[in-house]
């Protein structure tokens, strides 16, 4: 005869629930706001008739900004997918569900490629700003020192974010918190 035994539920740590709350209350906001956003973009705002900008200056849009204005909907959608991802996540999370644990490690690894290609965006967006040739002098000097503050701003702040997400996906695989989803 065998004996099953059943196994001590294993402790529920703060972080996953705390982790879980701040991706659930930012996650719930963003879906209710993309949704408004959605509805007023396949509903009120012409897109369709909406056209990317010619004439003197539309040869310096940088490629991103073309591709922003032709796939506008398809952005906004997208973006309301990922707020109904990152709220299923956490709640999961909340549950200690195992998929959504990879799931929310899929996001934060996306979260890091985001960051890194956000500078190459903000990048290519100033390189074309700054060739503006019909401005006055000034504004390039002064137009230089600003990108040059927003770049370091900008380099600060992907590092740290990608320093977070990097941390939180780190932990999230941890062996006690693998337990915690019965991933160990």
């Amino acid at each position: 005869m065998s004996s099953l035994t059943p196994t001590a539920p294993t402790q529920r740590s703060t972080f996953v629930t705390t982790l879980a709350w701040m991706v659930i209350v930012p996650s719930a906001l963003g879906v209710v706001i993309s949704t408004l956003q959605n509805i007023l973009v396949f509903t009120v705002i012409p897109v369709d008739q909406m056209t990317p900008p010619t004439g003197s200056g539309a040869e310096h849009l940088p490629a991103f900004a073309v591709f922003m204005f032709e796939h506008i909907r398809a952005l906004f959608a997208v973006f309301w997918l990922l707020m109904v991802v990152s709220l299923a996540s956490g709640i999961g999370l909340l549950k200690r569900k195992e998929w959504a644990r990879l799931v929310f490690l899929a996001l934060m690894g996306l979260s890091i490629l985001w960051n890194i290609a956000g500078l190459f965006i903000q990048q290519s967006v100033f390189s074309s700003m700054s060739a503006m040739p019909e401005a006055p002098p000034e504004f390039h000097a002064q137009f230089e020192s600003m990108a040059t503050t927003m770049w370091v701003v900008s380099i600060a702040m992907a590092v740290g974010f990608s320093a977070v997400s990097g941390w939180l996906m780190w932990r999230l695989a941890s062996a006690p918190v693998k337990a915690e989803f019965g991933a160990a």
